[in-house]
């Protein structure tokens, strides 16, 4: 069951348009502000088989001053989009670059991850790729590094986390479409075992939330387009003081 605000949302617009309404706002609006970079946490087109999604989407990013990170999402790596695909994959390489990488910032190493393929962790052959990037990448440095990781996929969800009011809407589909499944998300918790995973940064859930793994924060904000919470669309700003990172959320 959507809430109201979902249902309300385009109500003047189509869809589609609303989205690039949304889109064109935040263009104009981070071009106004000094950011070391925007991130862009995934579902970048909706169908990666409908060219125009991609020309769109480029045609508006281009204006941006700032230098953008992407990561995938499940929409941009699948012409299913429950479903990732060499194709998807190929897909998202070509006009996106890489799906997992890393660079640092302040005391902090960012982590960008491909987290569908921790979805379809039967792909083996790409499951182990990363798994060797992301323990070659923390091999290289030494205990304790800081670090943050951005990806599409929230890795665990704890139910308690969510209104009630959310809580049909994320289990109407089941929650291994929202989030990994548990021996999964162990495996990926223990590759840091070393080291200080501080905070994770996600999307897919269509609304706000926070919950925490170990001693991990899971910070998932609502979409820019279609909200499917109580939230609004919106964005998040990061900032970096005195060591502390803070992670306010805004309305578009």
């Amino acid at each position: 069951k959507w809430t109201e605000r979902a249902l309300n949302w385009s109500a003047d617009l189509e869809p589609s348009e609303k989205e690039l309404e949304n889109l064109d706002k935040i263009i104009k609006l981070t071009n106004t502000k000094n950011l070391d970079f925007i991130v862009h946490t995934g579902d970048i087109i909706n169908e990666i088989d409908k060219p125009n999604d991609l020309l769109n989407y480029k045609s508006f990013v281009n204006k941006i001053k700032s230098k953008i990170h992407h990561v995938p999402g499940n929409h941009d790596v699948g012409i299913d989009s429950e479903k990732l695909s060499k194709e998807g994959i190929n897909f998202y390489r070509k006009n996106f670059g890489k799906d997992f990488y890393s660079l640092p910032w302040n005391d902090f190493e960012l982590i960008f991850l491909n987290s569908s393929i921790f979805i379809n962790s039967e792909n083996i052959d790409l499951y182990n790729e990363q798994i060797d990037f992301i323990k070659k990448t923390l091999n290289g440095f030494g205990s304790k590094k800081r670090i943050i990781v951005f990806m599409h996929h929230p890795p665990y969800i704890d139910k308690k986390d969510i209104l009630s009011s959310h809580q049909e809407l994320i289990y109407s589909k089941g929650i291994s479409y929202w989030t990994f499944e548990e021996n999964i998300n162990n495996e990926f918790f223990d590759l840091f075992t070393n080291h200080s995973l501080e905070y994770i940064f996600t999307g897919h859930l269509h609304l706000n939330l926070e919950t925490n793994f170990k001693n991990t924060k899971i910070i998932t904000t609502s979409a820019l387009g279609l909200p499917l919470g109580d939230d609004p669309s919106g964005y998040r700003i990061i900032d970096y003081i005195d060591g502390r990172l803070s992670y306010e959320f805004y309305s578009i």
